[in-house]
């Protein structure tokens, strides 16, 4: 255990004093920051915003009164719908489309953990990927074999050292944007609305994180190339927009697939679940449709994931034991 331990601390050593680890988590940290500058006008509008918001609103609401039964009469009329549902689709202006007040803390929280959870896991599986593909590609991987042959430390400890390095990046990206987002709201008078909500969001968003630098140090090193390993969400993404078409509809070949797509067990992860639209034709053409509202749970998505990293670490084991580095 002292072995693995040591080893532990110094892949920690060489995965800081990586390029792309630095540039990254400076990335990161940039971008933590600039989104402060952008919700500051949205959490503490001046006076005179506030004033053109109330305005805007004043006249949207005012042209909805004037428009809004006659819109609703020709939907009905034209077969658009029951009176119910006509109502529905043209629903009045509300002060919050027009920022005349500003946002609740949960909203523009959830934001900002969503948004540095994103940032921090593209950086963590850039340089967790980055890790042992350069060890690849300089032959170092080999030498320290010669130093270190139990292969199953090795793996272990670089893979420990990449999941630490990850969860540090994304527990600072993220906290610190729960922070300074609850201190901007805080310092404008508004509540903290839903606090607690957020702040497990974003210890849900830490792990994210992790299981992304995991990912990028698994695919690369069983493709042993960083670029190799960016390859990968950049095929799933072609191949995700070529198979939108046959997931969208309920009666599609593949409709049963939506469930098991990594961006909403994501979303389902991050949020404590979450909701998917796919589409039932009503008339044979396909002209006419409606909706069809399903669920991914926040279990569901629990278990994807660790499914998902057991069966990750589990095929990057068997493939670096009998892998021939030299």
């Amino acid at each position: 255990m002292t072995g693995v331990v040591r080893l532990v601390a110094t892949e920690l050593l060489r995965l800081r004093s990586r390029r792309v680890s630095i540039v990254a988590a400076v990335v990161v940290l940039a971008a933590v920051a600039l989104f402060q500058f952008g919700i500051r006008s949205e959490v503490a509008p001046s006076a005179a915003a506030q004033a053109d918001a109330a305005q805007a609103y004043a006249a949207a609401q005012q042209q909805w009164q004037e428009s809004h039964a006659a819109n609703v009469a020709d939907c009905v009329q034209q077969g658009g719908g029951t009176q119910e549902e006509c109502e529905s689709y043209d629903p009045a202006p509300t002060p919050e489309q027009y920022q005349v007040t500003p946002p609740p803390f949960d909203v523009v929280g959830q934001a900002g953990v969503t948004t540095a959870a994103y940032l921090a896991m593209f950086a963590s599986f850039l340089a967790g990927a980055s890790f042992i593909g350069a060890e690849y590609s300089t032959g170092s991987l080999a030498n320290w074999l010669t130093f270190v042959p139990q292969r199953l430390k090795v793996f272990a400890s670089k893979g420990i050292a990449v999941v630490l390095g990850s969860t540090v990046l994304g527990a600072v990206a993220v906290f610190a944007t729960f922070g300074l987002t609850a201190a901007q709201v805080s310092n404008h008078g508004e509540p903290l609305v839903r606090l607690g909500h957020v702040a497990a969001a974003g210890g849900r968003a830490v792990a994210l994180v992790a299981l992304a630098g995991l990912a990028g140090y698994v695919i690369a090193l069983v493709a042993r190339h960083t670029v190799a390993a960016i390859a990968v969400p950049l095929a799933y993404g072609l191949v995700r927009a070529v198979l939108s078409a046959f997931t969208s509809d309920v009666d599609a070949p593949l409709a049963w697939l939506p469930p098991y797509l990594p961006e909403l067990n994501l979303t389902a992860f991050l949020e404590h679940g979450t909701t998917y639209t796919q589409y039932r034709s009503v008339l044979a053409d396909g002209s006419d449709y409606t909706e069809v509202e399903k669920h991914i749970s926040f279990a569901h998505s629990g278990l994807y994931w660790l499914t998902l990293a057991v069966v990750s670490v589990v095929v990057g084991v068997l493939v670096f034991r009998r892998r021939d580095v030299t």
